[in-house]
């Protein structure tokens, strides 16, 4: 179960299409997000850092790669679909606590169509029926009420986070109906999600990966704005015109300029967030199991 739980990788979260406005304003936001990083314990996250590189050279690549040569690309969708829909509940229960009655509906015409037309969700029609999908955890409910984000923290397999963001995965998990499952072999059914989920998202992005490791810089510093310019998108519902933003180790963002600060330039973010928009991926946070971040649809 411990196992599973790592392997399982948290969404970082789905933002709505921005405005005009809103799009021209990004890079300026995500500059300034960069630069007011909250990390001050980057000696111990840079360690988990590379921990974490470690174990994904060693073990989830090797799997993602293998998953992609021995499955067809329709199968693969199929995944995908249906571990984003088991995801409905926790998403609607947070799109009500944030007040947000019209991405409830969606949400709840999404699941409701999704699992029976969509056949338990291997199939995505409510999309074409218009019913747009996005993301929602209890750290983004929790930032609605107002709550800090806490210190950037990043944890091996679970990836980068907050600590507002990562107690708030607890309260995700009490929204997952399979927490109060009860039936036969319910456990097996628990680690395998987590393990699915985790494959199916490293698979997902290793295109995107590898050529983001290819350019170099300073993978750390880039990780993390990335991460932090997706979140505020993410809780802000799009409005940073950042959408279906992948988890954490799987962001694909332009390596680090040599900015005052450190951080990415505003040409840098502007280019990561397009990158982060083409990405399709769903999971759980520390997804709960999630993979590195915030599993995180």
């Amino acid at each position: 179960m411990a196992l599973a739980a790592c392997l399982a990788a948290p969404t970082i979260a789905s933002a709505q299409e921005a405005s005009a406005d809103a799009s021209a304003a990004a890079p300026v936001a995500a500059v300034t997000s960069a630069q007011a990083s909250n990390d001050p314990w980057e000696g111990f996250n840079r360690g988990m850092f590379s921990v974490h590189q470690a174990i994904d050279g060693a073990v989830l690549e090797p799997v993602a790669r293998g998953y992609r040569v021995a499955t067809p690309r329709l199968f693969r969708s199929g995944v995908s679909n249906f571990l984003r829909n088991l995801k409905g509940p926790v998403i609607f229960a947070n799109d009500v606590l944030q007040g947000e009655v019209n991405r409830a509906g969606t949400t709840a015409g999404r699941f409701a169509i999704n699992t029976t037309v969509g056949i338990a969700g291997i199939f995505d029609p409510a999309t074409s029926m218009g019913l747009e999908r996005h993301d929602e955890d209890f750290g983004q409910t929790l930032a609605v009420w107002g709550m800090p984000s806490g210190p950037y923290l990043f944890v091996p397999l679970f990836g980068p986070s907050t600590l507002r963001d990562s107690a708030g995965q607890a309260v995700d998990n009490a929204f997952d109906p399979l927490t109060y499952a009860d039936f036969d072999d319910v456990d097996t059914a628990r680690a395998a999600r987590g393990m699915i989920s985790g494959i199916a998202q490293r698979e997902a992005l290793i295109d995107q990966i590898d050529s983001f490791e290819a350019q170099g810089g300073d993978l750390y510093i880039t990780y993390r704005s990335a991460y932090e310019v997706a979140r505020e998108a993410a809780i802000q519902n799009g409005r940073a015109n950042v959408q279906d933003l992948p988890d954490f180790d799987d962001i694909n963002e332009e390596p680090v300029t040599n900015t005052p600060n450190g951080g990415a330039s505003a040409e840098a973010i502007q280019q990561q967030a397009d990158q982060i928009q083409s990405a399709e991926n769903s999971a759980v946070f520390t997804e709960a199991p999630v993979l590195p971040t915030s599993t995180q649809d």
